[in-house]
């Protein structure tokens, strides 16, 4: 998952622009527009407001590091790695990485493309026999790397929450059945995100090794960084001082669904760690200790001979590289220009954030324990913000700090429920609501009321969202159980119709169908 503010390439040097902006950042509180604040000469002291303010909105909750110049300007965990027993984050608490790993999969790969053992120019069936030979002759490494396979990715996939991400495959089984897609375009001409990719990378790093992927992190990374608090997640596995994951829903903290991580994500995902051997891995990226200058310039040089995809921006020039993003951030209110060498990360119950300033020699990971359910995005968004604001910080630009914790709409649409019925919920939804493009705006709120019994507010609701997305095979279900559940069975038969119109072999909406004739024959 790709995270931070795209922006045009700067054509001036840095020096210039640090001169030029020298002048534009001399200005008063009273100067800068509402909602910034420019920080004190304490960095450190900043920071800590900063990040604490953030804790306090509910929408973060982990460990930070910042560092500047070689030295670690500030680091502190905030709220709990677990919940249930209150114990506390600290900068040692491990975390899931999410696709904050696919740079380690992309370092591995290119020390074999240094030790002559792989190619960029490889394709995929040079190393993995089984793949189909339509498209495994097609891909290459570089396509790969730089999410320019073509491969549709799997977590887009209809079945990979409810049931992909919990099962175990093969290796092999696992690529075969879920990374060997048809084609969305052919490879090399557009930049479209894509997870299988990196599962298939980390497949053929173990076929040209004759090792783990797990075996081949500790070997060539880990262990000659000292990174002692890093490795890959096996769901088996018991791994000390690792942090739980939650999901923030409409109304509580609620623990993260499990997923199976040594497939899906597997190469794309699984890596945990501690934002203090996280530092040790920046610090390794300034010198020649694990890769060669030219090929982590590759690594750090974005893939422009290719547009994105409508859905990663659609910016006419990629800036992704080999498992980082590339970018140069413009400040809104100085011009100040920064280049960000960078990587966000979304799983289950966990959010992750890393920054290299370069050309600051500064560096920022921020890693949560906390999600957002399927659909929402205020606490990815509270992360990129934070991020954004200790650019700033570092760089000496002014910042805004966090506002303070709002009111989520499905709670104003319950309050609205409960204090004037669900008419004036539907009435204020129509007038200032936002809709979901994946359709269920309202199913949060009414699966709350039919918990508490509140069955014909809850169902006034699934029919309004049902007129707003008619053609969502999965709200179809939910509606036509909750009828079913609440003794309209005729009512449960039209959604399940309509329903099984769009999906005729569903068996869920098949099976409720079946029930709800039987009980209107009854009656």
């Amino acid at each position: 998952m790709l995270c931070g503010v795209i922006l045009t390439p700067c054509d001036v040097s840095h020096a210039q622009v640090e001169t030029e902006s020298a002048s534009i950042t001399v200005k008063t509180a009273s100067t800068l527009p509402r909602g910034y604040q420019q920080g004190g000469k304490d960095k450190s002291e900043t920071l800590r407001i900063l990040c604490q303010k953030t804790a306090e909105t509910d929408l973060f909750s982990g460990s930070i590091l910042v560092a500047k110049d070689g030295t670690i300007l500030f680091e502190q965990g905030f709220g709990f790695a677990n919940r249930e027993w209150k114990v506390p984050n600290t900068p040692d608490t491990r975390f899931r990485l999410a696709s904050v790993s696919k740079q380690f999969c992309s370092m591995l790969v290119m020390q074999l493309i240094q030790e002559n053992k792989l190619s960029l120019g490889d394709v995929i069936c040079d190393h993995l026999g089984y793949y189909r030979e339509d498209t495994g002759t097609k891909i290459t490494i570089h396509h790969l790397l730089s999410h320019q396979s073509g491969l549709k990715d799997f977590t887009a996939s209809f079945d990979y929450r409810g049931s992909i991400s919990k099962t175990k495959f093969g290796k092999d089984e696992f690529i075969q059945l879920h990374c060997s897609s048809d084609l969305s375009h052919e490879p090399g001409t557009i930049y479209s995100y894509c997870n299988a990719g990196y599962c298939i990378l980390g497949r053929i790093i173990e076929k040209v090794t004759g090792l783990t992927y797990e075996k081949n992190l500790q070997d060539r990374i880990f262990e000659p960084l000292g990174m002692t608090n890093s490795g890959f997640e096996r769901s088996e596995k018991v791994i000390e001082r690792f942090a739980s994951g939650y999901q923030r829903g409409p109304f509580s903290v609620d623990r993260a669904d499990f997923i199976e991580m040594d497939n899906t994500p597997g190469a794309a995902g699984a890596i945990y760690s501690t934002v203090r051997d996280m530092y040790l891995w920046d610090r390794a990226l300034h010198t020649e200790e694990l890769l060669s200058k030219s090929n982590r310039e590759l690594m750090f040089t974005p893939n422009q001979n290719v547009p994105e995809v409508e859905a990663a921006g659609g910016r006419a020039k990629s800036v992704y590289g080999y498992g980082w993003q590339i970018t140069n951030r413009v400040h809104p209110v100085t011009n100040y220009r920064v280049k960000v060498i960078s990587h966000g990360g979304a799983i289950n119950g966990f959010r992750a954030m890393e920054s290299r300033l370069v050309d600051e020699d500064a560096f920022i990971i921020i890693l949560c324990n906390l999600g957002d359910q399927y659909g929402s995005g205020d606490v990815w968004n509270s992360i990129v913000q934070l991020n954004n604001a200790i650019i700033n910080v570092v760089t000496g630009q002014p910042y805004r700090p966090p506002a303070g914790a709002t009111v989520t709409q499905d709670q104003r649409l319950y309050r609205l429920v409960r204090d004037k019925g669900a008419d004036a919920a539907i009435e204020w939804f129509n007038r200032a609501g936002k809709k979901a493009a994946w359709g269920g705006s309202l199913m949060a709120v009414s699966n709350r009321l039919l918990e508490e019994g509140q069955t014909q507010a809850a169902l006034t609701l699934i029919e309004r969202d049902i007129e707003m997305s008619p053609r969502k095979t999965w709200l179809l279900r939910q509606a036509a159980q909750a009828f079913l559940d609440a003794g309209q069975a005729n009512r449960a038969m039209k959604y399940a119709e309509m329903g099984l119109s769009l999906k005729p072999k569903d068996e869920r909406l098949q099976s409720i169908l079946s029930e709800a004739k039987k009980k209107a024959e009854v009656r």
